[in-house]
């Protein structure tokens, strides 16, 4: 006899599925609720869902959604003292166990929560069946895998340049606000944050603005970024390595900790469960600083943008040169060490990997480079690096297409075979099968 079907697993696949009724919708309080975008799953520590767009009596909120299968399992799960839930929007119930009308945080405030049950469409046994068989999301991946290779990497090429465009553009528009360096140096901590601190590095980015580290030494940036981050141990049983580093560090911090009264963050705040302790927030901050520290302070207003700009005005190899700038050798305390206080580890040689720097090189570098391009010479370059770019590490997105659109590993590999050409796959989840708009898919009007 098959299992009950109700668990976390099944409620959070109708509700990433939608197979409920849209309209209409009402929270056990009452409230209108209308569903933007259900957010992202999450296989980390806290809510099940991240980067969720709901309105709440027409007013919209960008957060997280918890999934439940009844709705006291909030307080049973002990998310009301976890500090960790106090991003939560929303919470998802699949029955209605009879408490309260509104779901307490931590933090005291107070969520509506929706009974997805009251909203289903179908029986639960058809609503299993339907989750049990959908192997492949995608109705249309028969049609598109039977579309000629050579018009699929053509509609790549036309959806990696819009992408490419978009990101620049959007960078254009946050210049005048900001400046080039704040907004690269914000860019280059976002990714760094990917993805469990993404929100986090850019928090710090926009805390300490990037004019006060650059031209300092590695140390000092270190010491305002751990600082400001509430990253700096507190603990007296330190290993006397860790000691001697913080020896030099905290002072430093004690010079600029005045600057930062108002806006520390908690330690708390970060993530280090289930991540690599290659991709630590502490590796990555200690990474950053040599970046920052590279940087010719007289170089004029822009040094970090100077400072990727000068390999394009080099000969050759100009990828690996971009690559080179943002990979700091490991030296120091961080060259054996993830975190603070951690066992000795063997020498590390990157303070950031390949992987990082080619996926902050295409998302960042090269669309901020597009932006500042006056001159045709420079944008022509940019585009054809962009363009003859090697393949990425896949990520979430491409390998929903290579799982579950083309239905064959290697017609994924020979159609998504360029960075520009993933970025083109990209370009198409987030306009068209992120919110469902099938009909207008580049590749149906090719089918």
């Amino acid at each position: 006899m098959r299992k009950d079907p109700i668990g976390e697993k099944f409620v959070s696949q109708v509700w990433d599925g939608g197979h409920f009724i849209k309209t209409n919708l009402r929270a056990k309080d009452g409230r209108e609720l209308e569903i933007l975008h259900p957010g992202e799953w999450n296989t980390d520590a806290g809510a099940d869902f991240r980067n969720a767009r709901i309105k709440i009596d027409g007013e919209t909120f960008i957060g997280d959604i918890e999934i439940h299968v009844k709705n006291s399992d909030w307080r049973i799960h002990h998310h009301d003292r976890n500090p960790k839930y106090n991003s939560t929007i929303l919470h998802i119930a699949f029955w209605d166990g009879g408490i309260s009308l509104l779901t307490r945080k931590q933090n005291g405030e107070y969520i509506p929560t929706l009974i997805l049950c009251d909203y289903i469409d179908r029986s639960i046994g058809r609503m299993w069946r339907i989750i049990e068989n959908e192997e492949n999301p995608c109705p249309h991946s028969v049609t598109i895998s039977s579309i000629n290779p050579e018009l699929l990497r053509e509609i790549l090429n036309q959806t990696g340049a819009e992408r490419l465009i978009a990101k620049s553009k959007k960078f254009d528009e946050q210049i005048g606000i900001k400046g080039v360096d704040q907004i690269l140096y914000e860019g280059i901590m976002d990714a760094l944050g990917y993805s469990k601190n993404r929100e986090q590095f850019r928090q710090l980015a926009e805390k300490v603005p990037v004019e006060l580290l650059i031209g300092q030494t590695p140390e000092t940036i270190q010491a305002i970024l751990f600082g400001v981050a509430g990253l700096l141990p507190s603990e007296k049983k330190l290993n006397k390595e860790t000691k001697q580093y913080l020896n030099i560090i905290i002072p430093l911090w004690e010079r600029f900790a005045p600057q930062f009264c108002n806006v520390p963050m908690s330690a708390d705040d970060w993530v280090f469960f289930r991540l690599r302790a290659d991709n630590f927030p502490t590796r990555r901050i200690a990474g950053i600083s040599y970046v920052l520290a590279g940087c010719d302070g007289s170089s004029g207003d822009t040094p970090l943008l100077t400072k990727f700009l000068n390999p394009l005005a080099e000969t050759g190899k100009t990828s690996s040169k971009l690559r080179k700038i943002l990979m700091p050798e490991a030296i120091g305390y961080w060259a054996r060490h993830y975190s603070f206080g951690d066992k000795k580890h063997k020498q590390s040689k990157f303070l950031i990997g390949k992987n990082r720097a080619d996926d902050i090189i295409i998302n960042v570098i090269l669309p901020m480079l597009l932006a500042c391009s006056q001159e045709s010479k420079l944008r022509e370059s940019v585009i054809g690096l962009y363009t003859g770019y090697t393949a990425l590490q896949d990520n979430r997105i491409t390998r929903f297409f290579s799982e579950r659109v083309f239905r064959s590993i290697e017609i994924y590999r020979s159609t998504a075979n360029s960075a520009s050409r993933q970025q083109g796959l990209i370009h198409i989840y987030k306009w068209f099968c992120e919110v469902q708009n099938c009909d207008n898919c580049p590749f149906m009007e090719q089918s």
